[in-house]
């Protein structure tokens, strides 16, 4: 019995080195879903403000137009295809390696209070030596006990190295797309249907931001017109998270009725702007921010510490 668990151990041991040296080369590819891990991962963002949420914050807030009006560090985290537990549990790994924000500009939506997981979950897999990666994640995504525990399984089909440059700024990616309102048009209704474990991971997530000091700015971004009108309960929608707000004391900045919003030129689906319209709304919810928070981010301690004494 020794002898076979000496050979087992003997046959193993290449595997998991290998694993390891290939996970450690996959972290350095390029591409939307590992950029930000990167960064994130290695201590990389220095940001007064992070941007939280799904594919409409990815592709919808550029942190260059926000750097440019309000004189600040910003970064997005949005996390494509995720509800809000995935991106808390991102949100969790961005504090163990970064400092404090001052700011969280938070998407809010129809969709993001369900329970996703799965969805490009191969994101993960260079981290699966990272024990605070695997606290996080191994649990809440569906992973298979051979993804988890059998080297290289996990890479059978996962071959993410690219030459290419950087896809994201600061986690922000522009789409340079036009409208193709195809799958719109399947689309019976929307309806706002929050989970109770997301919706305890969120007043969690708030509460812990409310008794850090960070001010928290919960943020409707832009979704074309037809999509707000088959939602079937947004009156609803609108009052749970006006609850959620009220209960600590964080705004609300609502960008459903956005002209753009009526003309798919911004847009290249109905919950998506392209680069164009991204451009748009960044510099509209820049100022608005401006407006709200000009006396946080103008003040001379907040210079000083940047660098930048006016």
């Amino acid at each position: 019995m020794k002898k076979f668990i000496l050979s087992i151990l003997a046959f193993s041991f290449p595997l998991f080195i290998a694993d390891f040296l290939l996970s450690e080369k996959f972290k350095t590819a390029n591409g939307h879903m590992l950029e930000s891990w990167y960064d994130l991962m290695h201590s990389q963002i220095d940001a007064d403000i992070v941007i939280m949420g799904n594919s409409r914050v990815w592709v919808h807030i550029n942190p260059l137009v926000l750097d440019s009006i309000l004189g600040s560090d910003s970064y997005n985290l949005g996390i494509d295809g995720s509800t809000v537990n995935r991106q808390i549990h991102k949100y969790n790994l961005f504090r163990r390696y970064n400092k404090k924000p001052r700011i969280i500009i938070q998407s809010i939506d129809a969709w993001c209070m369900g329970y996703g997981t799965g969805y490009e979950k191969e994101q993960f897999y260079p981290y699966f030596w990272n024990w605070y990666m695997r606290n996080e994640f191994f649990e809440s995504e569906p992973f298979t006990a051979f993804e988890k525990y059998v080297p290289l399984y996990r890479y059978r089909s996962f071959l993410p190295l690219s030459s290419g440059p950087r896809c994201l700024v600061k986690g922000y990616q522009g789409m340079d797309r036009h409208w193709d309102g195809s799958k719109f048009e399947t689309i019976k209704e929307i309806k706002f249907t929050p989970n109770n474990i997301t919706v305890k991971m969120f007043n969690d997530y708030l509460a812990k931001a409310k008794e850090e000091g960070i001010q928290v700015i919960l943020v409707y971004t832009p979704q074309y017109i037809g999509a707000t009108k088959k939602t079937t309960n947004q009156t609803f929608m609108h009052e749970w998270y006006q609850q959620i707000a009220n209960r600590y004391s964080f705004p609300i900045l609502d960008y459903t009725y956005m002209d753009i919003c009526k003309d798919t030129t911004f847009f290249y689906n109905a919950m998506h702007l392209n680069q164009e319209g991204a451009e748009i709304f960044s510099d509209s919810l820049a100022n608005d921010l401006k407006k709200l928070l000009g006396y946080q981010l103008t003040n001379s301690n907040y210079h000083e510490k940047k660098g930048r004494v006016e």
